[in-house]
């Protein structure tokens, strides 16, 4: 028979290692899945998905780059909704094709806690380049396809930064 010294000396020590492996946990979590969707709605007279057709294999393929997917069955689901791109605010983009704002959300699933997907938002915005060009110097704009790739790669940026950090608290749930 088990003394009431030895059960509370069990349950110490069980309640250490619980915390000790969810903050193994919290360091060592990875990402087993990333999907990214697109619902920029032509309802809503979007025509962004017209001039960039393959955004959404563009920025999946820019994520996944930045954010590592491993075959790890205890891993994180990562969504990426990508739901606005647009020029200072307007979805009906110009001949020009140009945007300078895109808007989305992550949802984070942590295949271990009983936790509620975490939802982040995900806005970017390139600043404008009305300033002054020195005198004697050349302006340099860039072309579409630059600019396009940039704001992808930036958006994959934010994601791969935001995610670890709500990876982190959902493990401590």
């Amino acid at each position: 028979m088990m003394s009431q010294v030895s059960i509370r000396a069990l349950a110490a020590a069980f309640g250490v290692a619980l915390l000790s492996s969810q903050a193994l946990f919290a360091e060592e979590a990875t990402v087993k899945e990333v999907d990214v969707d697109v619902e920029i709605q032509a309802a809503e007279g979007s025509n962004a998905l017209n001039f960039y057709p393959n955004v959404e294999d563009d920025l999946k393929r820019a994520v996944v780059a930045k954010l590592p997917v491993e075959d790890d069955p205890n891993g994180y689901v990562v969504d990426v909704v990508l739901q606005k791109i647009s020029l200072d605010g307007d979805t009906v983009l110009p001949d020009s094709m140009e945007f300078n704002q895109m808007e989305g959300v992550i949802v984070i699933t942590s295949p271990l806690t009983g936790a509620a997907p975490q939802s982040v938002p995900v806005k970017l915005a390139a600043e404008s380049a009305d300033g002054l060009v020195p005198e004697g110097y050349v302006a340099v704009t860039p072309s579409t396809d630059d600019f396009y790739a940039a704001m992808v790669e930036t958006f994959a940026s934010v994601v791969a930064e935001r995610v670890p950090e709500f990876m982190r608290d959902s493990a401590s749930k």
